[in-house]
């Protein structure tokens, strides 16, 4: 069985506005994928289905050899442990340091003090962060933040990695930093890496599997 697999799933929301419609692929573990489309095409609600902050109108979503679109709600908090998320609007605390950051996800997984700070240290060099463990996010710069929603989302080793418009807001240099730190956790760690973004451009900078949104469906390969 496929490690992510989506069969025949459609999403409307109200009063008929088709996000998704009959999308079916399936990944397997440690591909880096790239979800291509415009503004509108139905990347973000993909994502939100796999997180279970959506549910399908119809269409079955299994993950890990478990069905997950009717998974028990009790459940779903132990699912999105199982996730590395980089949100497209960051989602950071502007008052918190980039340590604390890291660590938070970490403490939530009832991992301990030791332990969190030295996953911590290691990912602040990954990040090349080092110096600024301590900076409050407000005084980071825009490449800064993103990567360090990237690290919060790695820190815990997660085997599904979903990074919606990760350098959307980013220059060539920074988008191309966060992008090799997304393909190299999933080489390293063996984990499933999947990438939504409207830039054709990044398409062939890293080899990865490509599949194609328009208008709410999905095709692989130039068209």
């Amino acid at each position: 069985m496929a490690f992510l697999e989506f069969r025949n799933v459609s999403k409307v929301y109200p009063p008929n506005v088709r996000a998704l419609e009959n999308v079916t692929f399936s990944l397997e573990k440690g591909e880096f994928v790239f979800v291509q489309g415009a503004t509108g095409a139905g990347k973000t609600t993909l994502f939100r289905l796999i997180t279970r902050e959506e549910r399908p109108t119809k269409g079955e979503i299994w993950f890990s050899g478990r069905r997950i679109d009717n998974l028990d709600s009790q459940l779903v908090p132990f699912l999105r442990q199982r996730l590395g998320v980089v949100f497209q609007d960051l989602e950071l605390v502007p008052e918190w340091t980039v340590y604390e950051h890291l660590v938070a996800p970490l403490f939530v997984l009832g991992m301990n003090g030791r332990e969190a700070l030295q996953a911590a240290k290691k990912m602040l060099s990954l990040l090349g962060l080092e110096d600024k463990s301590f900076f409050q996010v407000r005084c980071l710069s825009g490449g800064e933040k993103q990567k360090l929603c990237v690290g919060r989302a790695l820190i815990h080793r997660p085997k599904l990695v979903l990074a919606d418009e990760p350098t959307g807001n980013l220059d060539e240099v920074s988008a191309m930093e966060v992008l090799k730190l997304l393909f190299e956790f999933s080489r390293r760690e063996k984990a499933t890496v999947v990438v939504a973004t409207h830039n054709r451009a990044l398409l062939g900078c890293f080899p990865a599997r490509v599949i194609f949104l328009e208008k709410g469906r999905v095709w692989e390969g130039e068209r």
